[in-house]
This record gives structure tokens, sequence and C-alpha cells, in this order.
């Protein structure tokens, strides 16, 4: 009986630290929201769409890193952090395979492939 118990609770702490670094990644960008999306099962994998600006800063070797805030097909906004090999060109369209924070990939698409309401909220 004193072992269900404890088996128990620790689901429950392990439920509630789940949620709880869900809730605290909701809107937060960088490397700990990314790490703690990617390996939490109750993150979903999903695609927002962002417009390339100027690289907020580019660090060794070239590589050039991006805080944007960025839109999903529905219109909702989001934190992201990313980077690039080189810095992108700027005003065009990208399409991020994300899990919350955690930035697996992304393609450039045209305009016309952006979802409407995720480019009413990019301009």
């Amino acid at each position: 009986m004193k072992l269900v118990k404890t088996i128990g609770i620790f689901l429950l702490l392990g439920g509630a630290a789940l949620f709880g670094a869900k809730a605290y990644t909701q809107n937060q960008a960088g490397e700990l929201s990314g790490v703690l999306d990617q390996l939490n099962p109750l993150v979903t994998e999903g695609e927002v769409y962002v417009k390339t600006k100027k690289a907020d800063e580019v660090i060794e070797h070239g590589i050039a890193v991006y805080k944007q805030e960025a839109v999903d097909k529905e219109g909702k906004k989001r934190a992201i952090t990313f980077t690039a090999d080189h810095e992108l060109i700027q005003d065009r369209y990208l399409k991020v395979y994300n899990k919350g924070a955690h930035v697996e990939t992304y393609e450039e698409v045209t305009k016309e492939q952006v979802p409407q309401q995720a480019l009413n909220q990019l301009g």
C-alpha cells in the first residue's frame, strides 16, 4: 500500500512538473524554453510563420541569431529564437517547424503560401 501511495505521489508531481513547464514556456523564447518544450510530451508540434528581418546578433563563424514574434495559421503569436548559418535576406517569409519554443527547421515560402490570418499579423 505504501508503494502504491509513493508511486501515485511521483506521478502527480511529474504531471504537475510537465504542466508547469508547459505554462512557463508558453510565450518564452530562448535556449532553456526550447529544451523544455522539446522534451515535454504535452507540448505539440506545429508550424509558425515569420517575416525575416535583420539578424539580432551574429556570433562565431557567422551564425546569425534571430529573436522574433512568430504567428501560427490562426493568427496566434509566440516568441521564438532561431539561428541560421548566414544572414537571411530581409522581408522574406519563413515557415518554421517548431515544438513550442524549440525550432526544428524552417523553409522559405512565398507570400501566397502564408495563411491569410498569419499574413495579417505579420504585415
